[in-house]
């Protein structure tokens, strides 16, 4: 495997930077498969408003600069011939993401590592959000850190949010497969329709299927567990509860250092229903995994 680290050499710190480095590390496999990239658009004010800097190089040599000496600051070491930097003279949000795109499948990249300001409201409208986008238009896997994300050096324990449809087992198995090369215990969080534990209408044949249905997904998830020979535990709720709320709740308690959840191509398309996933990348405290 290999990571396109979308780099922004602005409103960065150290700790944070060395923490998407070596998540993206751990996540394929070494240091020497991660590479920088940023587009450099000319709607980036700190590039268009430094005047001093040669227009042939405000958006090429400069910016290259300034991600080598933040890389340096936060003591990441790259090769400069992994760091790429594109010109792309557009205002758009949605063609600067689908520029970073393109420029990760031409480095034949898997994963593309993404901050985000995670803006709430009328500041998130008005500044439009390039991660947001990117959840949305990238068929690569995404890992995401918001300025609440804090990382740890190994990943030991990490949360699969599953809608247990049938397109989530091709998921599940690369999960599986992560936890076996990271040594990492598996959490699967499921959130069942209320009625898998309770029913006003028990004589009803349809309520029954649908807890065999779900029951036959937990035990096949488990003996997968146990055939790759990983500690897997499947939690299935059916609460009036916000998902989300359930499963930052059970990354406490499982103390969870990696969250994974699912996402489709497309403007409407996302986990379990619609929002699932955006509020998971602004709320989460640990890094978040993105599985196309």
């Amino acid at each position: 495997m290999k990571a396109l680290w979308a780099f922004e050499p602005f409103h960065q710190d150290e700790k944070r930077l060395k923490g998407m480095h070596n998540t993206l590390s751990l996540l394929v496999g070494s240091s020497s498969k991660v590479e920088v990239g940023f587009v450099a658009t000319h709607n980036e004010s700190a590039l268009n408003l430094a005047f001093k800097i040669p227009d042939e190089e405000r958006y090429s040599v400069y910016p290259r600069k300034l991600i080598k000496q933040e890389l340096k600051k936060a003591r990441v070491k790259l090769e400069d011939k992994n760091i790429h930097v594109v010109d792309y003279e557009t205002m758009s949000n949605t063609k600067s993401v689908d520029r970073l795109l393109k420029l990760a499948s031409d480095r034949g990249a898997d994963l593309i590592g993404l901050f985000t300001h995670a803006r709430m409201g009328y500041l998130r409208l008005a500044m439009g959000s390039f991660a947001e986008t990117a959840i949305h238009r990238s068929k690569l896997s995404l890992l995401i850190f918001n300025p609440k994300t804090k990382v740890t050096p190994k990943i030991k324990n990490i949360l699969y949010a599953s809608d247990f449809s049938p397109a989530s087992e091709k998921h599940l198995k690369t999960v599986i497969a992560y936890c076996k090369e990271l040594k990492s215990d598996l959490t699967v969080f499921h959130q069942a329709e209320v009625i898998y534990k309770w029913s006003l209408d028990e004589s009803n044949p349809k309520i029954h299927a649908y807890r065999r249905k779900v029951d036959r997904m937990k035990s096949w998830i488990e003996q997968e567990c146990h055939r790759v020979g990983i500690s897997g535990d499947v939690i299935v709720a059916a609460e009036f509860k916000a998902t989300s709320d359930l499963i930052f709740a059970t990354m406490k308690k499982k103390k969870i250092d990696l969250v994974v959840v699912s996402a489709k191509v497309g403007p409407m398309a996302a986990l379990m229903g619609g929002s699932i996933t955006r509020q998971i990348v602004r709320g989460s405290e640990v890094p978040v995994l993105i599985l196309k």
